[in-house]
């Protein structure tokens, strides 16, 4: 494996991450969750260029499905503890690059979220850290996810519905496929809990728990191929262990564990083509680590990434040779690429 890192510029507080299309060329995003700005970086150039300038407290960036030069992204998210002004912005690029930012509608510590169809209609799912905070260690007002259809003026307010609700320290949140149906999960105090999308807009959520410990950041993936998802995880709260489950016997399993200090980054998919968690902590060591299947052992192995940077996110791009992988580096304020190779065999 080769690994070739680029640094692309310093973002105090990096945070949130998306790789997406503009105008037909590659760009990479990354916003601070301080205060300050959201940045576009071009992939063939690497010449950056600013969304916004502020306000900063960007916890996501999501492309919308189906709409070009479009997404939504959170904004005022500061201080973690104070968020009760975080909201939803919709922004849109021009044909000459140029962004105009419109603000949708406040959602008070709005941590997580993503959009789906369904029914060819564009849905909202969201999750909510917490609903209020006296202070930054009060956890008495747990969070929420809540749904909600986004309207064909993609500016305009619209309504949310609850579907999950009391998540102490509500912070993971992933989208994939569990028990072969499209599902969202979601992890807390209180453990994994599964969210099944309905197959109609006016169905009820399926909700079903599968751990009942507490769970910081998780992620979905096939890793040993045997057509049933792993789980990986970090526990606790912005925890010490990188953990991946196994369904043995009807339960999970622990089946590999790697230690890290403020545990934040847990991504699942492939690899240069090949099943992977990618799992890193933004403190200590400040590992980025790729977890595989080895093909002779069948044991977990894993390669680190880099070992410097602190990632609190990242977003990866599978091409034809080559991936890449997008990091926000944010204890050390980088915004970085690695470029991952296949090592010719010898």
């Amino acid at each position: 494996m080769i690994i070739n890192k680029k640094i692309l510029g310093e973002l105090d507080k990096a945070y949130a991450t998306t790789i997406m299309n503009i105008n037909g060329e590659t760009k990479y995003l990354v916003a601070t969750e301080g205060n300050g700005p959201c940045m576009m970086y071009d992939e063939a150039s690497q010449i950056g260029s600013p969304v916004w300038d502020g306000p900063g407290g960007t916890m996501n960036i999501v492309p919308i499905p189906g709409r070009k030069n479009e997404f939504i992204a959170t904004q005022d998210f500061t201080p973690t503890f104070q968020a009760k002004d975080s909201k939803i912005v919709y922004a849109k690029c021009d044909s000459n690059s140029k962004w105009t930012i419109h603000p949708i509608m406040a959602i008070p510590y709005l941590h997580r979220f993503d959009i789906f169809t369904l029914n060819n209609k564009l849905f909202f799912i969201g999750a909510t850290l917490c609903e209020d905070k006296e202070y930054k260690d009060d956890w008495s007002k747990p969070g929420k996810v809540y749904v909600g259809e986004i309207p064909m003026e993609i500016c305009k307010p619209f309504k949310l519905k609850a579907i999950l609700q009391d998540i102490t320290k509500n912070h993971g949140f992933c989208r994939g496929k569990w028990k072969n149906r499209n599902a969202y999960l979601i992890s807390g105090s209180e453990g994994v809990f599964v969210l099944y999308l309905p197959e109609n807009d006016s169905e009820e959520w399926e909700v079903e728990q599968i751990l009942n410990h507490e769970v910081s950041d998780i992620a979905v993936c096939d890793i040993d191929t045997d057509g049933v998802m792993e789980l990986a995880a970090i526990e606790p709260f912005h925890g010490s262990r990188g953990i991946i489950y196994k369904y043995i016997d009807d339960r999970l399993v622990s089946i590999h564990e790697h230690e890290y200090e403020f545990g934040h980054v847990v991504w699942g998919g492939k690899i240069l083509n090949k099943p992977s968690f990618i799992i890193g902590g933004r403190k200590g060591n400040r590992e980025l680590n790729c977890f595989q299947i080895d093909d002779t052992s069948r044991k977990i192995k894993h390669f680190t990434i880099d070992n410097k940077g602190g990632p609190s996110n990242i977003a990866v791009l599978n091409k034809t040779n080559t991936d890449v992988i997008l990091a926000a580096n944010r204890e050390i304020g980088e915004i970085a690429v690695y470029e991952l190779i296949e090592s010719p065999e010898a």
